[in-house]
């Protein structure tokens, strides 16, 4: 048996369960009544299960209502990522138009300008010019020299870092986060 969770995702409860219907539906009850008690109101939570056809989701709605929850809607399934790799030499001065969240495995030379619209991991070091198109993307690299790096309209920032670290766009600004090597 798995464990059901409720967790906060973008300051939202999600009620997470990968077992079945009828287990599920036993384990809410509980859960959610605790979280119940402890809100003003009726506690609001999405829900992240297995699908359920007509009966079992009106089944589902009693349950909420009785346990003064409001049902905010079915999370869809997320697929893990797919992220490309790009195999090509990166030469100096070289323009690139990157599609898709990608990962290179190699360094990026300086005179180089990669415009993407999908994240971006670097395994090797960032010399170039980076221009992020959507405020919801992020940098990731091992290094940064005097790289210059724009996120949307955040305008180009010369960076320098030595360890691993990502760059993302918040608040109209560039932001820079260290981190160890992982991709969310």
């Amino acid at each position: 048996m798995v464990e059901d969770i409720i967790k906060a995702v973008n300051q939202r409860f999600v009620y997470v369960s990968h077992d079945s219907f009828d287990s599920m539906l036993l384990n809410c009850r509980k859960k959610l009544l605790n979280c119940s008690f402890y809100t003003k109101g009726k506690f609001k939570a999405f829900f992240d299960c297995a699908m359920c056809d007509e009966d079992q989701l009106i089944e589902l709605l009693d349950t909420c209502e009785s346990v003064h929850t409001l049902f905010l809607g079915f999370v869809k399934n997320t697929q893990p990522k797919e992220i490309s790799v790009y195999t090509q030499r990166i030469h100096a001065g070289e323009e690139i138009v990157l599609n898709e969240d990608t990962m290179i495995l190699q360094d990026i030379p300086q005179d180089c300008y990669l415009k993407c619209y999908g994240d971006l991991i670097v395994a090797g070091t960032v010399e170039g010019c980076i221009d992020m198109q959507y405020t919801s993307l992020k940098c990731i690299a091992a290094a940064f020299i005097c790289a210059r790096i724009c996120i949307f309209e955040s305008g180009f920032h010369n960076v320098t870092s030595f360890s691993n670290c990502a760059y993302y766009y918040e608040e109209e600004k560039l932001k820079k986060e260290e981190k160890p090597w992982e991709f969310v």
